[in-house]
């Protein structure tokens, strides 16, 4: 199944580099699309182009530290930021 290049408009993808630990699940998932750096050891996006939609969030699922992040528009899609359950209310 592909992708229609409609629905990667605006899609932006982040890797933090502070989350990487370079497991390679990523590079497993979706091989050729993102590889490590052989300097850092950073997962990089090498294919952007003809990476698909399901590629680019089956390799953010598969992180394990979720260091791939995914917006559309300035809005993430993955991770999603979850709000705290617990806190200081002011009540």
């Amino acid at each position: 199944m592909t992708s229609s290049p409609n629905l990667k408009r605006g899609l932006e993808v982040i890797i933090d580099p502070n989350r990487c630990i370079a497991n390679a699940k990523c590079t497993t998932v979706a091989p050729g699309i993102f590889v490590l750096d052989d300097e850092t050891g950073i997962a990089v996006l090498a294919d952007e182009e003809n990476a698909t939609v399901e590629q680019i969030f089956a390799a953010a699922r598969a992180c394990p530290t979720q260091a791939i992040i995914i917006e559309q528009y300035g809005r993430r899609m993955f991770p999603q930021i979850l709000t705290p359950m617990f806190g200081d209310d002011a009540d």
